[in-house]
């Protein structure tokens, strides 16, 4: 996709032309003016808007910030997000509208196999998307194939407007990046759909890897419980019977540590440390019920 765009110095007058962009059947295409709901201070009101804005703050692009006076005062005339792309009109000084434009790097076909391959693999991450649901810590599987849904490098996201601003990003597409910010506070899975893949081809994907098919997806419950064994203990007397009475008899310690195959894999390969320091801990209680020192 290539934009084209000059610049006259004699006369400080922008002259430019762009290359219209094919708008796609699933994009999602809000009328404008577009507005920042957040008044002041930062924009990005859950942890998706926050760690999208973030995102390009480690980057060292301080600049994004002059975008947040555009993105309220209703600059932005329409936001237009579909696959791997994120576009706007924006006007600024002159009576032409700006075009601007976020370009993310969309996952190859063999990544997107692979991480689905990952999330398939995490019973509790598919049951939530399958439900509906975004979970918060589902970066950490991405990260454990090297992927990231979050910009991690400048040669992840591209920024292109065709005002003069040689900045990058310049204010205009600043505003843009923001109010992608806030779509994402609303809805998450519009990440999937920036990294090359819409939300309905994800979780079919995902279905298809767990046998679900066409069928109801399994609930977040119910992994929780078949994943989970139940406790052995009289739980009746739990607050009223003594220290002895609480378990009957000495549990079997399981292979791997119920709580991890509830809240999925750990950010940074911390799997199999944890493992140990749950098995250490489970000797330990083991020997504290048996009556050892």
């Amino acid at each position: 996709m290539s934009w084209y765009y000059n610049y006259d110095d004699d006369d400080d007058d922008y002259v430019g032309d762009y290359e219209e962009i094919d708008v796609a059947p699933d994009a999602l295409v809000i009328r404008g003016p577009v507005k920042a709901s957040s008044k002041r201070g930062d924009i990005g009101a859950t942890w998706w808007g926050q760690q999208w804005v973030a995102a390009m703050m480690r980057l060292g692009d301080a600049r994004l910030d002059r975008g947040k006076r555009y993105a309220r005062n209703g600059s932005v005339l329409d936001l237009t997000i579909q696959q791997g792309v994120a576009f706007s009109r924006v006007q600024g000084h002159y009576s032409t509208p700006y075009q601007a434009i976020i370009a993310l790097g969309k996952f190859s076909d063999d990544e997107w196999e692979e991480a689905l391959d990952a999330l398939a693999g995490q019973a509790i991450y598919a049951a939530k998307l399958l439900a509906g649901e975004m979970p918060n810590d589902i970066e950490a599987v991405f990260q454990s194939v090297n992927l990231s849904l979050f910009p991690r490098s400048r040669k992840d996201i591209n920024f292109e407007c065709s005002c003069p601003d040689w900045g990058n990003p310049c204010k205009h597409s600043a505003a843009v990046y923001y109010l992608v910010a806030e779509q994402l506070d609303v809805d998450p899975f519009i990440l999937f759909h920036l990294r090359g893949r819409a939300r309905a081809q994800v979780l079919d994907g995902l279905r298809k890897r767990r046998g679900n098919g066409d069928q109801t997806a399994e609930t977040v419950e119910e992994v929780v419980r078949q994943q989970a064994p139940p406790l052995d203990a009289d739980l009746s007397i739990f607050w009223s019977g003594s220290a002895i009475n609480l378990v009957r008899s000495a549990p079997a310690i399981p292979p791997h540590p119920p709580i991890l195959a509830q809240l999925g894999a750990p950010p940074g390969g911390l799997g199999k440390e944890l493992e140990q320091v749950y098995g250490r801990v489970s000797q330990t209680a083991l020997g504290w019920l048996g009556g050892e020192d």
